[in-house]
């Protein structure tokens, strides 16, 4: 296939998410290739900021929980924590924009969908996160600014996130993360369409936040990809209807990302189970724990449990997280340290340096009709220098399953089916393959 027959047929896809449709079959849709890219690179990740981070995560996450609903305006306003470190272990996506393409780097977020960048030469400098590099419309051939009258305007409009400027040529945003009555963590400018290229594929008109103003401070990147099951969401702009990510866990190599017909699994160890549909996130219900020979309970509906890429470290709500943290430290045979930085089950590291079930338990959860046997890596995680702790931590609210605990599973989300998949996989191998497979 060409790339202008390519470049007709993506339109054409483009459009439809403008119309109402009913949800596409996957399979028959065409797949494209990302990556993400974990911001440590070579470097080890400072756990004390990534508690940090992934409570500030968690803490603004659940404030909307309760409120958002998937069919409601409101998903649209999801409001995630802008401060986030290069330490903190979360990932970016690798992509470009316009017309010659322009490389950027942006967070990879599952729990939010507006994408947005940093525009213009001037906010190189002027935004936050000051010195990444930002998208330059006046050097492509393929920006436009969007009017009032377009449907990501309307969407953000009705929440009084967007407002017309410049007689409706002009769609203007101003979009908060921040908490409560924070004014300090917000990305604001007009709203436009280009082209991204995802790996080799050109994908026209993706509407976008083409941010001239922000404040709170980003990490490395130049802006947000926001994969979550709303509208405004890469995934459907692309009417890709799935998406799958495998998480390496060497972390200075690149982990694939794909859409559309390019996110499936085959073969043994593939398991399924059903997205909760009280929540805008990818949730699900955890029925129970397995520490061992010990079985906890779970979290259950209305929120469940959340997979959510941006949060390093896992958390349970009460009583999940007392259970299941009393089961594992009775079943622990190493020596136990004092808590650090949240985590509430550290222990010396083992004299050989090793971890394995002989040290700690086993460790399974247990979702409706799936099972996910964890690797004791996903779980036990070394702190600091000889300190191995336990990275389930308390929740006052919201039960996230962190990106640490996904690493090596092919993890599949299947908006329009609202499920949710699994497949252990050496995510090191499979991006390598993944690398020369076709179209």
């Amino acid at each position: 296939m060409t790339a202008h027959h390519r470049l007709v047929i993506l339109a054409s896809f483009v459009i439809c998410i403008l119309l109402p449709a009913l949800p596409a079959d996957a399979e028959s849709l065409p797949g494209f290739r990302g990556t993400m890219i974990r911001r440590t690179g070579t470097t080890a990740i400072n756990f004390t900021q990534a508690a940090r981070d992934s409570y500030r995560r968690l803490s603004s996450l659940a404030s909307r929980s309760s409120t958002s609903h998937l069919n409601s305006s409101d998903n649209n306003t999801q409001r995630i924590p802008l401060r986030m470190d290069d330490s903190g272990g979360a990932y970016d996506m690798e992509f470009s924009m316009g017309t010659p393409p322009q490389k950027l780097t942006a967070l990879a977020d599952t729990g939010s969908d507006l994408i947005w960048a940093k525009c213009g030469g001037a906010c190189t400098t002027s935004c936050e996160p000051q010195g990444s590099p930002s998208y330059l419309p006046n050097a492509s051939s393929t920006f436009a600014k969007l009017p009032c009258s377009d449907r990501l305007c309307s969407l953000l409009r009705s929440d009084s996130v967007a407002w017309c400027a410049a007689a409706g040529a002009e769609c203007d945003y101003r979009y908060s993360y921040g908490l409560g009555d924070d004014d300090h963590h917000y990305t604001q400018g007009f709203l436009a369409r280009e082209t991204f290229t995802l790996g080799a594929d050109a994908v026209p008109s993706v509407r976008f936040g083409c941010t001239t103003a922000s404040e709170g401070g980003y990490g490395s990147g130049s802006g947000l990809v926001g994969l979550g099951r709303g509208p405004l969401s890469l995934v459907s702009q692309l009417n890709a209807s799935t998406f799958m990510y495998c998480l390496t866990s060497d972390a200075s190599k690149a982990s694939p990302l794909l859409f559309g017909s390019l996110a499936s699994l085959t073969g043994a160890q593939v398991q399924s189970t059903g997205l909760l549909a009280s929540t805008t996130f990818y949730a699900v219900n955890l029925r129970s724990i397995s520490i061992g020979s010990a079985t906890t309970p779970g979290v259950g509906e209305p929120e469940g449990v959340v997979f959510d890429s941006g949060t390093t470290l896992t958390y349970l709500a009460e009583p999940a997280y007392s259970e299941a943290k009393a089961a594992f430290l009775s079943q622990t045979s190493l020596d136990q340290v004092e808590d650090t930085d949240g985590f509430e089950a550290c222990f010396q590291k083992p004299a050989n340096g090793r971890l394995s079930n002989a040290a700690v338990p086993t460790m399974v959860l247990h979702f409706d009709g799936a099972d996910m046997a964890l690797p004791v890596a996903n779980y036990v995680v070394e702190v600091e220098d000889g300190v191995v702790c336990w990275i389930v931590q308390r929740s006052p609210s919201l039960s996230i399953i962190g990106n640490i605990m996904q690493v090596n599973y092919l993890v599949l989300h299947d908006v329009h089916r609202s499920v949710l998949s699994f497949q252990p996989a050496n995510c090191d191998t499979y991006q390598a393959n993944e690398a020369s497979r076709p179209l």
